[in-house]
């Protein structure tokens, strides 16, 4: 029995995977910008001036990973790169007038049903999938510790802070 849960916790890990990247190759072809640019823009937005190993922190991605698209989001005007000091390593990636505009436009990450859908949800319902999302990740071992996330348990009402 346990061996056909954990066959269909993957089919339906692999499925969500495919509809994110079916997601992504949507966004790319019709706003020329794939899912991991548009949110590490919007978390340059969200957050000001950051620096790459912030942003690296926040969207899970490697260094070398934001490093190219940050490349990118430069070529197309939406983000800069400042100096902080004379070391030529230290920069913090700024939000363009071009890039803010993009945002303010931009599609959601992931598709508008989902996003429709999700904020219909009630917050229990919200915290449940969560949380159930969060010992998914755990149990899989992520590489790189997440930040703390403050989870409504789904059996009770109490809010706890979670080690993801």
């Amino acid at each position: 029995m346990p061996d056909q849960i954990s066959m269909q916790i993957i089919t339906r890990l692999r499925q969500i995977n495919r509809e994110l990247a079916k997601h992504s190759k949507h966004l790319h072809e019709n706003f020329q910008v794939t899912v991991p640019q548009l949110i590490c823009l919007r978390e340059v937005y969200e957050h000001g001036p950051i620096s790459i190993g912030a942003l690296t922190k926040i969207v899970f991605l490697n260094n070398s990973t934001v490093t190219r698209i940050v490349d990118v989001l430069e070529k197309k005007e939406y983000l800069i790169r400042n100096r902080i000091s004379n070391d030529r390593r230290k920069v913090h990636l700024e939000i363009t007038e071009q890039g803010t505009k993009f945002i303010q436009k931009a599609p959601v990450p992931l598709q508008k049903r989902f996003f429709d859908r999700f904020k219909n949800m009630d917050e229990k319902t919200i915290s449940m999938i969560l949380w159930a999302l969060e010992m998914l990740v755990d149990m899989l071992g992520p590489e790189i510790p997440s930040p703390p996330v403050h989870l409504a348990q789904p059996d009770n009402e109490t809010t706890t802070q979670v080690e993801i």
